[in-house]
């Protein structure tokens, strides 16, 4: 029975996938970033060996400044670009390493306090390499005007490194050159505070318009994919020196095989199964598995957060649950389900919608950030109850304003969780 149902979920999901993609929603393709973080991997790399060290063997201070100025315009942009960062830290961070994060658009920015904006790598570099999206800035300074100044931030971030020979300083940008609002001065390359700081750094070359790297992406939509591109900017201090990484090289951590599990020799039973499914089984299965003629109530469960809901008690088409800071009472019989660290506020609401599980935002400043492995920039989005994936993770970003007025960024995560059987 267990098989025959995760067939004819896996079956629905694929329908469901597909009608997400004709709704109209724009959506960043993850695996497309890809490509830009090798490219950027083997510049760095060489970078480091121009330089006189050995990436394989030294740790290194991976500080990624983010500008962003475009956030507000661009929020595919602004996702593609935390992505790289998350993607090219995955990537290349090992044991010893620290990761530095800023924000910069005409200057450095203080999104939130610098001590807290730096993460060792330890002795679990996958568990620290997993949190280290919370760094990235999400908004634009407060009152930004957008634009960036490439160099003076350039000259600003590599003063505050000029101790640390080990740091590697990346800049990430919808475009290399400075552009700067009406009025603006930009501080350019022939300034001598600029000239003085090449004394001691090396920018790596690469583009014509002054990049290191072109960093591509795709965005999924309705009328199909739509290329898109950042860039990124590397600056390596002209003698890297660096303490020797713990244990094994660099590229044996990043290498270290993944242990298999061992496989069951029990008959597969799937081929037999799957020809039933496609007979008609697997529609009976699913109308079962999802209340029958009704389009409401089923079999098993959904649980967000802590709090679980019986499927055969859902309504259709109608909110079943909000998500909220504690502190917020509710309006209505809707019940609640607290979210730590957020504000006393509806946060998100979780609707019910035929085969689907609907969450959509409601909070003005705090948005759905991404859903399970996926970036989202929409306000809604479908969950797929799959006994295969059971568990979607949904990440909420914004800001909201602390004491005295101050801007905090705050990030939480809260899991749905599909139950199968009778609850």
């Amino acid at each position: 029975m267990k098989v025959k149902l995760m067939l004819a979920l896996g079956l629905l999901t694929t329908g469901m996938t597909g009608a997400q993609d004709a709704s109209g929603k724009l959506e960043l393709d993850r695996a497309s970033i890809q490509p830009g973080v090798e490219r950027l991997t083997k510049i760095v790399q060489e970078a480091i060996t121009a330089s006189g060290g050995d990436l394989n063997r030294s740790q290194a201070h991976w500080v990624l400044a983010f500008s962003t100025g475009h956030y507000k315009t661009d929020p595919l942009g602004a996702q593609a670009v935390r992505e790289f960062a998350t993607q090219f830290i995955k990537a290349n961070a090992v044991q010893g390493d620290q990761v530095t994060s800023r924000a910069w658009e005409m200057n450095t920015w203080e999104y939130r306090n610098p001590s807290g904006l730096t993460l060792q790598i330890g002795t679990d570099p996958a568990g620290d390499k997993a949190s280290v999206a919370r760094l990235w800035p999400t908004t634009p300074q407060v009152g930004s005007v957008g634009g960036h100044d490439t160099e003076q931030t350039a000259v600003t971030l590599t003063t505050e490194l000029a101790k640390d020979p080990g740091a590697v300083l990346i800049l990430l940008t919808n475009t290399a050159a400075s552009v700067g609002a009406a009025g603006a001065k930009l501080l350019g390359t022939n300034a001598p505070a600029y000239q003085q700081m090449l004394q001691s750094w090396n920018r790596v070359a690469g583009t014509q318009d002054g990049a290191s790297v072109n960093l591509p992406y795709v965005v999924h939509g309705p009328g199909g994919d739509v290329p898109g591109q950042m860039q990124a900017v590397v600056f390596v201090p002209k003698t890297f020196s660096s303490a020797p990484i713990p244990g094994k090289t660099r590229e044996e951590q990043l290498n270290r095989p993944e242990t298999t599990p061992p496989t069951s020799k029990s008959p597969n039973i799937l081929p037999a199964l799957l020809g039933v499914l496609l007979l008609g089984g697997g529609g009976f299965l699913a109308w079962k598995l999802f209340g029958g003629a009704g389009g409401s109530g089923g079999r098993g469960a959904i649980r967000i957060g802590d709090t679980t809901f019986s499927l055969r008690d859902l309504p259709n088409g109608r909110p079943f649950c909000i998500l909220a800071g504690p502190g917020y009472t509710g309006e209505g019989d809707t019940p609640v389900v607290p979210l730590s660290g957020m504000p006393a506020a509806p946060i998100a609401e979780f609707i019910r919608s035929g085969r689907d599980i609907r969450v959509r935002a409601l909070h003005d400043d705090i948005k759905l950030a991404s859903v399970g492995e996926r970036v989202s920039v929409s306000e809604s989005a479908l969950i797929p109850l799959s006994l295969s994936a059971p568990d979607v993770p949904l990440e909420f970003r914004g800001e909201v304003r602390g004491s005295g007025g101050v801007p905090k960024e705050i990030s939480k995560t809260v899991t749905v969780s599909y139950l199968q059987g009778e609850v």
